[in-house]
């Protein structure tokens, strides 16, 4: 059983603040993950685009934010060691325990089976909706202006919509309580999922924000996102901290929720 603390309505923005301070007081650390996160995102465009599948690029890179939290683990590290009244160093988060590593390894390769799963679904939307046409960025262009791309962008939305939810439901705090405690996977994905059931209204703000800001740092040919994924990543970390989950016996769950 997990117990988590209840959060201000207006909570996110607090966690957004906190965040840009972290990332302002550690900027080089911090934009070095942001810079590699892009570097993969600008990779997986560039890879699809010379294989001929460039028009599907956007899509995949959409889906590579599901996985964004697994490599967020540096990021919330340095947030970690800066609680602790630590200095951060580029690779502290080799120093962390085994277990804690197999465990952040195990929910990683969920979302990875959610990615998977969207990057999967894009390709049966797009030869439903855009029969006859490949995949390539000449044949997708046409495409974008005919009544079946605003078929495919609104089914698309949805099936995407409600992947990105669960995935953000499992991974909204649980990567950070898995870098900051010993516990197991399942731990962290019950306070994950039990922080989104108890106050959807404020998770369900965070996980709009977070689409914005990574929006916003993607449509600048992805360049943006070395700043937006660290922001998001060290925010994530503060609303793991302002949840402040934490593992109990039945009993004492039963009592704290009688309290």
């Amino acid at each position: 059983m997990v117990i988590i603390e209840k959060v201000r309505r207006d909570a996110p923005w607090a966690w957004l603040k906190a965040g840009l301070a972290d990332l302002a007081a550690e900027p080089g650390i911090s934009l070095g993950y942001g810079a590699v996160f892009t570097i993969v995102g600008i990779a997986i465009t560039l890879g699809l685009t010379a294989l001929g599948y460039g028009g599907l690029a956007p899509v995949f890179v959409a889906g590579f934010a599901l996985v964004a939290p697994a490599f967020a683990i540096g990021v919330y590290r340095i947030s970690q060691v800066r609680d602790a009244g630590g200095k951060p160093r580029l690779f502290d988060f080799w120093s962390m325990a085994v277990g804690r590593v197999t465990q952040l390894a195990l929910l990683s390769v969920l979302l990875l089976v959610f990615f998977l799963a969207w990057a999967r679904l894009a390709q049966f939307l797009f030869a439903m909706f855009a029969y006859g046409s490949d995949m390539t960025l000449t044949s997708v262009l046409p495409f974008l202006f005919t009544p079946q791309c605003l078929g495919l962008i609104v089914v698309g939305s949805l099936i995407g919509g409600a992947l990105a939810l669960g995935a953000f439901a499992i991974s909204a705090i649980s990567f950070p309580m898995l870098v900051d405690q010993d516990v197991d996977a399942f731990t962290a994905i019950a306070a994950s999922v039990k922080a989104v059931k108890a106050q959807p209204a404020v998770m369900l703000t965070w996980a709009w924000l977070i689409a914005v800001i990574t929006l916003l740092g993607s449509v600048t040919f992805l360049i943006g996102l070395a700043f937006t994924f660290p922001l998001i990543a060290h925010a994530s970390w503060r609303a793991y901290k302002d949840f402040a989950p934490r593992p109990v016996s039945s009993r004492e769950a039963l009592a704290a929720e009688r309290a």
